[in-house]
């Protein structure tokens, strides 16, 4: 499975990246696992600092979407995952 991304940084605080599944050359094409799934997703990262530590805020959105390619799940089932992992760290 291949992903595209082109990064758009706004250095310090925000990054900001389109994201499209695509194809070994980098032709964009249907993600593999959903038909629904939009071609490009907009995705915002913004950094702040918050009592001495960062804060980052994460935007994913579908560009352009037709009504069967609004995803009502994206990063979320990403972020458990990484919960779990992280939850089996230990930072000693």
């Amino acid at each position: 499975m291949w992903v595209k991304f082109v990064y758009h940084v706004n250095a310090p605080d925000k990054l900001v990246y389109p994201s499209f599944f695509s194809d070994e050359m980098g032709n964009i094409v249907r993600a593999p696992f959903n038909d629904n799934w939009p071609l490009e997703t907009l995705n915002t990262f913004t950094f702040t600092e918050h009592v001495g530590k960062t804060i980052l805020t994460v935007i994913g959105a579908p560009v352009s979407p037709t009504e069967e390619e609004m995803v009502q799940e994206g990063f979320s089932g990403t972020f458990v995952q990484l919960a779990d992992y992280l939850s089996t760290i230990s930072y000693d």
